[in-house]
C-alpha cells in the first residue's frame, strides 16, 4: 500500500492535474471558437482556468437548453470591456453548440458536462479567492459570470467551513494524530503481518480505479480510503472472533483503531471529500467495481458511436417558440433535419410513443405533437420546470411515461411514452448514457400546412436522482448479462457489421418503425389510457 502522505503532496498534485486539466481545455476552445477565446477577459484570473471554466459552461448550457440570448449575454458580461466592442456573439454560440453536439474530448461527453462545468467554477472561485477574498468573488460570479445569490449558496461557493486541500491525511496519519500513539504502530504490523492481507488491500484498491490512475491526488483519497476499509473490516473480525479471550491490552488497541477506523471514514466522506469540487466528486464516484464497468460501457459506446471526426446528426439550435416574433421569410432555419423529418413520419403514427436515441453523446427524446390542444400544451411544458415522471415499477425503469403534474391543467392534454428496449444492447447503452447525463433533449415536431415537420419547441427534461438509480442498474444488469461482465465484448453487439455499409438514418428509422410495430406496443399498452400507473411513480 502507499505508504502515509502528507498535505502538501495532495495539494501539489491537486493543483498540478488542475493545471494540465484546464491548459487542455483552454487550447481545446481556442481551436474550436477562435472568435470566443479571443475575447476572454484578463482580469478574472489565469486564462487557462477562465476559458476552460467557459468552454465547460457553454457545453453544460447546451446541455441544459438555456436559452442562447442568455448565454451571449453571459459571454458579453463576463468579457466585460471587450466584449462591450462586440455584443452580436449568437452566431458563436450557435457554431460552438453544434460542433459540441459530438466532443473529441472525454470530459465534454454529455455525462461530464454538468461536473466539469461546475467543478471548474468551483475551482476558479477557490482560487481567485485565495489572492482576491470571497467578497470579492461573490461580486464576479453575480456581475460576470451571471450566478445568482441563491445558485452561489447551492454550489456552496462560499468560505469553506470543513478541511480544505491543505488538511488532507492519509489513514495512518490520522491514527497517529487521534489515537496514543501505540495504535498506528499495531495497525502496520497487521498489514504486513497477516499472510496476503497487503496483497488482497491492494488489489481491493485497485480494483476500481481505473479511472483514478490518471487523477493521482484523488488515487491518494482512493487508496487511504480502501486501507482504512479493509483494516477496520479485519481489526473488526478479530475482535469479534476472540471475544473476551483476547488480552486486555490487546483488546484495547483492536477497539481503538476500529474507532478511529470509523472516525477516518467519516471524516472523509462527510468533512474533506464534499469539499472537492464536483468534477473530483464524480471520479471519486467511480471507484465501485459497478461504477467502473458503467463507465468501461461509455468508453466503448463512445469509441465506437462518438468516434473522432465522425461528425453526429444534424440537430436544430433554434426552434419555432425562437422564431415566433419573427416573419415567415426569415425562419429559413425552421424545418428539422431530413432524419427527424423520417422520425416524424414513423412516429406520428404511433400515438404517444416517442424515439429515443443518441445525438452525439447527447441523450435525445423527439415527440410529435398534432395541432390544437396537444401543440398548445408541447409550448407550456415545463414552463415552470416542474414534469412528472412515471414507470410502472423500479425494475423497469426503461419505460416511462412523462408530462405535466396532476394538478395542472393539461395534465390529460399531453402524455407522452418513451421506452428504451431491454434486450438491445445499443439502447441499453444509451439508457446508460441517460443515467449518467441525467437529463434529455426532448423535441416537439409538429407539422406544417406543406406537410413538411417542424421543431415546435426544445427543453431539457432533467431525471429524478432515484430514476436515474434505477435506470443506471437495469442497464448494467442487461449488459452485463448480454457481455458476461466484459465491455470489451460490446463492440461486437453494438458495432456495424465490418463488410456492410452503416445503415443510414432512413433505414434506422424505418426499422425502429417495423419494430415497434411487431412488439404490438401501440395497441396492447397499458398506458394506452393516457393515465399514469398510481404506484411506483417518480416525481
Amino acid at each position: 500500500m502507499a505508504a502515509p502522505t502528507n498535505s502538501g503532496r495532495f495539494r501539489s498534485l491537486r493543483r498540478k492535474w488542475f493545471e494540465d486539466l484546464t491548459e487542455d481545455l483552454a487550447i481545446h476552445l481556442e481551436q474550436l471558437s477562435p472568435a470566443i477565446a479571443g475575447n476572454l477577459p484578463e482580469d478574472l484570473g489565469p486564462y487557462d482556468l477562465v476559458a476552460a471554466t467557459v468552454l465547460a459552461r457553454l457545453a453544460q448550457s447546451d446541455m441544459e437548453r438555456q436559452e442562447i440570448a442568455y448565454v451571449t449575454g453571459d459571454l458579453v458580461r463576463l468579457a466585460g470591456a471587450r466584449g462591450a466592442r462586440d455584443p452580436q456573439r449568437l452566431s458563436e454560440v450557435e457554431e460552438l453548440w453544434l460542433t459540441l453536439r459530438n466532443p473529441t474530448t472525454r470530459l465534454l461527453q454529455s455525462w461530464w458536462r454538468e461536473p466539469l462545468g461546475e467543478g471548474l467554477l468551483a475551482r476558479w472561485a477557490e482560487t481567485r479567492a485565495e489572492k482576491m477574498g470571497w467578497p470579492r468573488v461573490h461580486q464576479e460570479l453575480r456581475e460576470r459570470w451571471g450566478v445568482d445569490s441563491d445558485g452561489i449558496w447551492r454550489r456552496g461557493l462560499v468560505p469553506g467551513e470543513g478541511p480544505g486541500d491543505d488538511d488532507w491525511c492519509g489513514y495512518f496519519e490520522y491514527l497517529e494524530a487521534h489515537t496514543h500513539g501505540k495504535e498506528a504502530e499495531f495497525a502496520r504490523i497487521v498489514l504486513t503481518r497477516f499472510d496476503g492481507l497487503a496483497e488482497e488491500v491492494e488489489a481491493y484498491a485497485t480494483e476500481g480505479a481505473a479511472e483514478l490512475t490518471a487523477v493521482r491526488h484523488l488515487m491518494l483519497v482512493h487508496r487511504e480510503r480502501a486501507l482504512a476499509e479493509a483494516l477496520t473490516t479485519v481489526i473488526e473480525g478479530n475482535l469479534e472472533a476472540g471475544g473476551d479471550m483476547l488480552p486486555t491490552d490487546l483488546r484495547e488497541n483492536s477497539e481503538s483503531i476500529r474507532d478511529a477506523g470509523h472516525a477516518y471514514l467519516r471524516w472523509l466522506k462527510e468533512e474533506f471529500i464534499p469539499r472537492l469540487t464536483p468534477l473530483e466528486r464524480a471520479h471519486l464516484a467511480l471507484d465501485s467495481p459497478e461504477a467502473a464497468r458503467c463507465e468501461a460501457y461509455l468508453q466503448r459506446y463512445a469509441e465506437i458511436w462518438c468516434a473522432d471526426g465522425d461528425p453526429a446528426l444534424p440537430t436544430p439550435v433554434f426552434t419555432e417558440e425562437d422564431y415566433a416574433p419573427l416573419k415567415q421569410a426569415e425562419r429559413q432555419r425552421a424545418i428539422v433535419p431530413e432524419w427527424m423529418g423520417m422520425v416524424a413520419q414513423v412516429f406520428s403514427r404511433t400515438g404517444q410513443l416517442g424515439w429515443t436515441g443518441t445525438v452525439g453523446s447527447q441523450p435525445w427524446w423527439l415527440y410529435v405533437v398534432e395541432g390544437g390542444l396537444e401543440s398548445a400544451a408541447a409550448l407550456r411544458f415545463k414552463h415552470d420546470g416542474q414534469v412528472r415522471i412515471g414507470h410502472r415499477t423500479l425494475n423497469e425503469p426503461h419505460d416511462m411515461l412523462v408530462g405535466f403534474p396532476a394538478t395542472d391543467p393539461d395534465a390529460q392534454n399531453l402524455v407522452m411514452r418513451f421506452r428504451y428496449d431491454e434486450d438491445d444492447a445499443h439502447e441499453m447503452c444509451e439508457l446508460l448514457v441517460l443515467s449518467r447525463a441525467g437529463r434529455a433533449q426532448l423535441g416537439f415536431l409538429v407539422a406544417d400546412s406543406t406537410g413538411a415537420y417542424r421543431m415546435l419547441r426544445m427543453v431539457s427534461v432533467a431525471l429524478p436522482p432515484a430514476l436515474r438509480e434505477a435506470m443506471r442498474g437495469k442497464a448494467l444488469r442487461a449488459l452485463d448479462a448480454m457481455t458476461s461482465g466484459d465491455a470489451r465484448k460490446l463492440a461486437g453487439l453494438i458495432a456495424p457489421p465490418p463488410d456492410t455499409a452503416e445503415p443510414s438514418s432512413a433505414d434506422t428509422v424505418r426499422e425502429e418503425g417495423r419494430e415497434h410495430e411487431q412488439a404490438g406496443l401501440f395497441g396492447d399498452s397499458p398506458f394506452d389510457d393516457g393515465l399514469f400507473p398510481r404506484g411506483d411513480t417518480l416525481f
